[in-house]
Order: C-alpha cells, then sequence, then structure tokens
C-alpha cells in the first residue's frame, strides 16, 4: 500500500514538473486515498492547487500536512505563500514565523515574511526581514531588490538603489530590478540615471507597459518631452486600458504646445477612469490654453463634482471665467479655492486680478498683500501689486513694487517697462529713461517702451 502511495506521489511530482498540475491534483489524491497521513503528498498537493490558483484550497491541503507533521517547515512556508495570494497577509506571517522557530536559516521564508509585511504596510518589519534572509545568502538576487522595493516605502531611496545595484549585479537579466531602480533614481531626482535603468528593463523586456510609463515619466522631468510621447505611445500599444498611460501623454504633448492631441489623450484617460479628478483638471488646462474657456469650465466643474475640496479646481475654474471675462463669477470661484487652502498663493495672487478688473482696487491690493506675505519671492505678485496702485494713483508706492519684482526677476523687461512709466508719471524722467533703457536691452523689440522713452526725452529736453 505504501509503495503505491508512494507511486502515485512521484506521479504527481512528474506532473508537476510538466506544469500538468491538474493531473497532479489526481496522483496526489491517489496517495492520500491510499495512505491519508503522508504529509508529503498533502503539501505537494497544496503547492499544485496554488499554481491552479486555488489558493483557499491550498491552505487546507497544508493544513493536513501540518496536522500530521508540525515540523514540516516547507509546509508552514507554503502554507503562509498561499494566505498570502489569498489576502490573509496576518495569518502568513504567523505562518512563517513558525516555519521559522523550526528553521530560521532558511532563506525563502525570511523573503516570504517580507513581502506579506510588504503587502501589511509593515516596511521596516519587512527590511528587517530581508536582511535576515540577505545574511543568511548574499547571493539571493529576490531578497536585494524585494529589500530595495521595502526601503523604497519607506523613503530611504538612495539605500534602495544600493539594493538594487546589488541585486542587478546578481542577476542583470531581471527586467523588475531595473525598472524597480529607475522608479527609486527617479525620487531622487537623478532622471538621466532613471531613464537609463528603465531602458535595460524595456530592452530586457519591451511588452511591459509599467517600464515604458515610468520611462515616459522620467522623460518628462528632462523636458524631453518628444521622446516622453514616444515612450507613452509605446506604454498605450501594449496597455490601451491604462488611464495614468494616456493621462501622462496628454500631459507631455501639452508641454510641446500639441493642445488638440492632449485633449484627445485627457478623452481615452478620462473614458477609461471617469472618476480621476487630476484627469479632468488636466483637461481643462489644456482646453484652456486652446481658448476653449466653456469647455475648460465645464472639465473643471467635473474635478469639482468628484473632489469639491479640490482648491486647485477651483482656481482653475476661476483662471478660465476670467478669460471669459466674467470676473465676479471668477472671484466666487477663487473665494472657494481659499476657503479651502488659505495659502494658497495663486489663487490670492488671481483674485487679486479679477478684483482689479472689477475695478475693486483696495481689494485687489488687500489679495496681492496676501499672495506676497505668502510667497514673498513671487516677482508677478509683486507686479501685479504694482499696477493696482497705479490704478489707485499711487505711483511712488506702485514703483517700490515693481523695484521688488525686479530684484526677484530682473531678465523681465515688463518689469522695466512698469517701472518707467511710474516714473514717468511723477516726473522722473531720467530714472523713467533708464527703465525703458533697460527694458529694451532686454527686449529689443519692445516698441512701447522705445516710444515712451522718446517721450520721456522730449520732457526732459
Amino acid at each position: 500500500m505504501r509503495d503505491r502511495a508512494d507511486h502515485f506521489i512521484n506521479e504527481g511530482n512528474d506532473f508537476a514538473g510538466l506544469d500538468q498540475y491538474s493531473e497532479a491534483v489526481v496522483s496526489y489524491d491517489k496517495a492520500i486515498a491510499l495512505s491519508p497521513y503522508e504529509a508529503v503528498a498533502w503539501n505537494n498537493r497544496g503547492v499544485v492547487l496554488d499554481n491552479l490558483g486555488r489558493s483557499s484550497e491550498a491552505v487546507t491541503s497544508y493544513d493536513q500536512a501540518i496536522t500530521i507533521n508540525s515540523d514540516y517547515t516547507e509546509a508552514w512556508n507554503n502554507r503562509g505563500v498561499s494566505l498570502d495570494n489569498i489576502g490573509r497577509y496576518s495569518e502568513a506571517v504567523v505562518s512563517y514565523d513558525k516555519a521559522i522557530i523550526i528553521n530560521p536559516e532558511y532563506t525563502e521564508v525570511w523573503i516570504n515574511r517580507g513581502n506579506s509585511l510588504v503587502n501589511l504596510a509593515r516596511y521596516a518589519e519587512a527590511v528587517v526581514s530581508y536582511e535576515k534572509a540577505i545574511a543568511l545568502n548574499a547571493d539571493n538576487a529576490v531578497a536585494w531588490n524585494n529589500h530595495g522595493v521595502a526601503l523604497e516605502y519607506l523613503a530611504r531611496y538612495a539605500e534602495a538603489v544600493d539594493s538594487y545595484d546589488k541585486a542587478s549585479a546578481l542577476n542583470p537579466d531581471d527586467s523588475d530590478i531595473w525598472n524597480n531602480r529607475g522608479v527609486a533614481l527617479d525620487k531622487l531626482a537623478r532622471y538621466a540615471e532613471a531613464v537609463d535603468s528603465y531602458d535595460k528593463a524595456s530592452a530586457l523586456n519591451p511588452d511591459d507597459s509599467d517600464i515604458w510609463n515610468n520611462r515616459g515619466v522620467a522623460l518628462d522631468k528632462l523636458a524631453r518631452y518628444a521622446e516622453a510621447v514616444d515612450s507613452y505611445n509605446k506604454a498605450s500599444a501594449l496597455n490601451p486600458d491604462d488611464s495614468d498611460i494616456w493621462n501622462n501623454r496628454g500631459v507631455a504633448l501639452d508641454k510641446l504646445g500639441r493642445y488638440t492631441e492632449a485633449v484627445a489623450s485627457y478623452y481615452k484617460a478620462i473614458t477609461i477612469n471617469p472618476n480621476n479628478a487630476l484627469m479632468w483638471i488636466n483637461r481643462g488646462n489644456t482646453l484652456d490654453k486652446l481658448g476653449r474657456y466653456l469647455d475648460a469650465v465645464a472639465s473643471y466643474d467635473k474635478a469639482i463634482s468628484i473632489n469639491p475640496v479640490s482648491d486647485e479646481s477651483w482656481n482653475k475654474r476661476g483662471v478660465a471665467l476670467h478669460h471669459l471675462g466674467w470676473y465676479s463669477e471668477a472671484v466666487t470661484a477663487y473665494d472657494k479655492a481659499i476657503a479651502i487652502n488659505p495659502v494658497y498663493a495663486d489663487a490670492w495672487n488671481n483674485l487679486g486680478y479679477a478684483l482689479g478688473n472689477l475695478g475693486k482696487y483696495a481689494d485687489a491690493l488687500d489679495s496681492f498683500e496676501e499672495a506676497i506675505a505668502i510667497n514673498p519671492d513671487d516677482a508677478k505678485s509683486w507686479y501685479a501689486r504694482g499696477f493696482v496702485l497705479y490704478s489707485m494713483g499711487q505711483y511712488i508706492d506702485g514703483i517700490e513694487s515693481f523695484e521688488k519684482a525686479i530684484a526677484i526677476n530682473p531678465n523681465d523687461a515688463n518689469m522695466w517697462y512698469a517701472r518707467g512709466f511710474g516714473q514717468f508719471k511723477i516726473g522722473e524722467y531720467t530714472d523713467a529713461i533708464a527703465s525703458y533703457d533697460k527694458a529694451i536691452a532686454i527686449n529689443p523689440d519692445f516698441t512701447e517702451a522705445r516710444e515712451n522713452r522718446e517721450i520721456a526725452l522730449q520732457r526732459k529736453a
């Protein structure tokens, strides 16, 4: 009887070796029917059931193996893997801990335990688990790679890169390692190196859409937008149902000034995932650049319906309304953005412009001063404040505001021109001429600056 059971166990093993898992289950069942206390048969049956995606049944099989032999390390480890596969991560860790008590030098168990801890977001413990595995076997590329993943979750990106370097040295043909390394380098703002890493990964596995998408993200950050679009094109061809790829492609096309194509890309993204507020915002931004302001407002309204407390959506909605000349409605939108985020300098700045266009100069001045209090190094807020002061007839204070703007951004011809305008108004013609000269030096085609300079020369004479 035992010999026949062994025969079916060996037969099951042969089927498993050929990836014929259903046949293997039948063989192990025959062995168990002949000898129900064969722990190996129950364990091996669990392995093939897990390979068939029947992980819950696999756990039951491992339970039988462990009941027969409570010191069966492999069964405890395998049970953990199956529990992990069905999302029962805490129980998986308990199973791995049992295996480790029996055999603390079992490298694979420490790796698997780390994987479950990552799934539980217990990243620091996962790092320790992987380090135990590495201490046992420093030549295990999987342990080094997974160690890097856990370190990334802890935002320890430089250490993660070191781990991926170890992993790639041990297994240079694993595309996942190169891809993971690229992600960590991207987080460190080492974008050119990230692209090199993604290139390694894509050469090994050209059919992985994630690699191409990640490569596009890094190229975008390097301002290599056309290459980024090419990467996203490859990614979307491989995985046309990934909304993030289409969204990222839209962002790169927008930066290339290819706005109509960008809108089409966002449409693809939104069709796949209509509940992503950021995608609606991005679409609105590009529509605004196309002068399709009503469509932009509709896009921002979609974003707001998904996330009513998105300060960016309300601010951008205000910008589109402003472009339509609907200043009162724009003020309402900016007020919403500021109510959500009182330190949103851009919204305060935009509110100031809208109030200024409504002739509410004192209120506009207050808005610009709020923006400056939040971000005193924003030249455009000082610039806008200067014009409001001019509108209020306060030229000296306005000139001082433009001088603040110029100190931050001395290469903006408009700021020098605005300074000269105020100096002209208060009769400081020599200073006005000097300001216009600066504006013309920066922009030799600045017609208004040349004309006003001539008038200032005449007045001075």
